[in-house]
């Protein structure tokens, strides 16, 4: 766990394993703006962490055989004015702010309609993450990073994109900033069809705060092969930037998969891929400060502990889930935060 202090805030991210004996460790110091979680259903309940905790935003997702152990993840801050934001009787952000910029953070958007259709339930996720920015002053232009997390994912993936796609250009989103994005096979204790995360960023001093689209020079953008999300986004201030890289997997530099059926060989170049990334920026491994990898099964978990092992990356700040990645051939998808002082 690295704990950073810029802007006059100090913040970090915490993440491991939980049990249901002894439920999530306590936070040590600061104060919870962002919680998800990850176990089998049963384990959830019987854990009774799913519930909504009235000054905590957070989400428990669950699927998966059990195999691997359940895992959470938040981020904690101090030294800030937090004010949550609530929606249909539930937290489903906070919001607060440092010397440079505004932030909201947005966990565990649902649609308030679960007889919906799948498609109006993703339409109605992205209007509820915009709904809930009005709270903080801002909109969905301010929107840098997604979280979708899709019960069923493989049954409805094109649909999917075809809502998120009609709602981007009803907001004129490709006009401006296309978040990096995650969207994973996780279902969740509500049965909703979809439910989200975001983060939003409104500058205080825009000469002073830089966002911007990173490419992965491994790979084509994701927009041409009609799915809306750019590779990464990094945040600059003048005493740091943040890169955050979307969930990455082994796509090809056209859009194809590579590597189909072979786990090591699917590993190995998502991870080369986001080096790649990392690489551009002037960043490695050293500057990470949360990695997730999702694997479509936990069978893969000793071909994974392999590569780390080898690579002297054990201690890496990472979780493991067993997640449905978007198509049916690939095996792994891997998504990174990266922080580089100015």
């Amino acid at each position: 766990m690295r704990r950073l202090f810029y802007g006059g805030v100090a913040r970090h991210q915490e993440m491991g394993v939980w049990t249901v004996d002894r439920g999530v460790p306590q936070v040590v110091r600061g104060r919870t703006i962002s919680q998800t979680g990850w176990a089998s259903r049963e384990q959830l309940l019987q854990a009774s962490v799913g519930a909504k905790d009235p000054s905590v935003p957070q989400l428990w997702l669950c699927g998966g055989s059990g195999e691997l152990p359940p895992v959470y993840q938040r981020y904690v801050a101090s030294g800030a004015e937090m004010r949550l934001i609530r929606r249909h009787g539930c937290v489903v952000g906070t919001a607060y702010h440092d010397d440079f910029a505004e932030y909201c953070l947005l966990t565990g958007v649902l649609p308030p309609d679960l007889t919906a259709s799948r498609e109006a339930q993703t339409t109605a996720v992205f209007e509820g993450i915009e709904d809930a920015l009005a709270d903080a002053g801002m909109t969905f232009a301010n929107v840098v990073r997604t979280w979708l997390y899709m019960d069923n994912i493989l049954d409805w993936y094109d649909p999917f994109n075809r809502a998120r796609d009609a709602f981007f250009r009803s907001r004129a989103v490709y006009d401006g900033l296309v978040p990096a994005s995650t969207g994973i096979g996780s279902a969740n204790l509500y049965r909703s069809a979809i439910t989200a995360c975001a983060i939003a960023i409104k500058p205080r001093q825009p000469s002073a705060v830089t966002i911007e689209p990173i490419p992965s020079p491994l790979q084509c953008a994701a927009l041409e092969y009609g799915s809306s999300f750019s590779r990464a986004v990094e945040i600059g201030t003048p005493e740091c930037r943040t890169l955050m890289v979307s969930g990455t997997a082994s796509i090809e530099p056209g859009g194809a998969t590579a590597h189909v059926d072979d786990v090591p060989r699917q590993i190995q170049l998502t991870m080369d891929v986001i080096e790649a990334i990392l690489a551009s920026r002037g960043m490695g491994w050293r500057n990470v400060t949360r990695a997730i990898m999702y694997l479509k099964k936990a069978a893969y978990m000793p071909e994974w502990q392999e590569w780390l092992r080898t690579r002297c990356l054990e201690r890496l700040p990472l979780i493991t889930i067993e997640a449905d990645v978007c198509r049916d051939d690939l095996l792994v998808e891997v998504e990174v935060d990266a922080i580089k002082r100015a």
